[in-house]
């Protein structure tokens, strides 16, 4: 019986969260780490220096006063102290395509349960709206029984499962995610001044990308990395910037 830990981002109550542990631990030995408020667009921020309280509701099931990274590390140094097979991050209740998986919690956690050298998956439902969970926990758990099976150590997945019926899996890229931000300036009283930070989301669904998986109702499987670096330009960077590196 395979251990899981399973977070997110959308706190321990959220829907997604709850049918997925029901579902998982008919099969599975899942310990439950999550935080205790919505945490949607933290990043992989963690809390420093500062106490993080930390709930134990039952057996196997805490919740966090902090970020869905402070979740795995927690876990992972302190509540479970056993060998984790998978970290599993969701459901997230809305997508996390294209740019978006560098503001995202949930694939933050993935990405820090993968840094400690486990298997990770960040699990999405691509809505915004009302969502049908079923289908999604049901793809969900079959996806996550072949990680299990899987000999490699080093996978990092960003899954992004469309509502309702699913036609079947793609192998993704991640796409160009369109953001128009703006600042509301909410009130202002002498020198302090409180302001919303708003906008609209878009997107360009070119092929092969999480984008146009979504749209086509095919569940979008996008691998990832730790290693930001890019390598292409790493060949000819003294030429761009007048290096002096030897």
């Amino acid at each position: 019986m395979a251990l899981i830990l399973l977070t997110n981002d959308d706190g321990y109550d959220a829907t997604g969260l709850q049918v997925l542990y029901k579902e998982l631990k008919e099969k599975h030995d899942v310990f439950v780490v999550a935080p205790s408020a919505q945490q949607s667009g933290a990043s992989h921020s963690l809390t420093l220096r500062k106490p993080i309280r930390v709930e134990k509701l039952h057996d196997r099931f805490y919740i966090v006063g902090g970020t869905p990274t402070d979740c795995v590390l927690l876990a992972y140094h302190d509540l479970m102290r056993m060998k984790i097979d998978l970290v599993v991050s969701g459901i997230n209740h809305g997508p996390n395509m294209g740019s978006d998986v560098f503001y995202s919690g949930t694939v933050a956690a993935a990405l820090q349960g993968a840094s400690m050298g486990i298997k990770s998956l960040a699990i999405s439902i691509a809505v915004d709206a009302i969502c049908d969970f079923e289908n999604a926990v049901k793809y969900s758990c079959d996806l996550i029984s072949r990680v299990l099976a899987s000999e490699r150590d080093d996978i990092i997945l960003n899954v992004n499962i469309p509502n309702g019926k699913i036609k079947g899996e793609k192998i993704t890229r991640m796409g160009k995610r369109i953001y128009k931000d703006k600042v509301i300036r909410d009130r202002e009283k002498k020198n302090v001044i409180y302001s919303i930070i708003d906008g609209v989301l878009s997107y360009r669904a070119d092929n092969d990308t999480d984008f146009k998986a979504i749209d086509k109702h095919y569940v979008s499987i996008t691998p990832l990395k730790l290693d930001l670096t890019d390598y292409d330009v790493m060949q000819n960077l003294d030429e761009y910037i007048g290096g002096k590196s030897g």
